[in-house]
């Protein structure tokens, strides 16, 4: 599994991983664009096996430096049940930590019962703490 640029060849590829039907997702179009107005944000496509199966925009939280912020995840619908979610949320964990973060953090709507799940089995907690109308999480390191 790797995190990939997006670029003019697989934006397209990625765009159609978002799902209608998704209402706790951004649509990936939106995300891709959200993304070049933040110059912290990284927005990569997740690949397995050259593969597009998900997308991330991820980096340093813009108003505290020593969080590194998980702002939008997703596994395509026909890949999802497959690992990777969890496969890709515990290489961010990594990247977080390798870049010398102190903390790791994401949020999800208190109804995302499968995000906080897969949040859950990767190891991060929340103290219930909302921010925008969802439910914060941390990895403890």
């Amino acid at each position: 599994m790797e995190f990939i640029d997006i670029d003019r060849e697989n934006w397209e590829a990625v765009v159609s991983l978002s799902e209608p039907e998704d209402k706790y997702i951004y649509p990936n179009l939106y995300s891709i664009a959200e993304a070049q107005f933040y110059e912290k944000a990284m927005s990569k496509a997740i690949s397995v096996d050259g593969v597009l199966v998900g997308y991330a925009m991820y980096g340093e939280n813009e108003d505290d430096s020593h969080v590194f912020w998980i702002d939008r995840f997703m596994i395509g619908k026909r890949y999802r049940r497959n690992g990777y979610g969890g496969a890709a949320l515990l290489k961010l964990l990594e990247m977080g930590a390798s870049m010398g973060y102190e903390r790791i953090e994401t949020s999800t709507e208190s109804e995302n019962e499968p995000m906080r799940q897969l949040l859950s089995k990767c190891g991060f907690r929340t103290n219930n703490e909302i921010r925008y109308d969802e439910v914060v999480y941390y990895y403890p390191y």
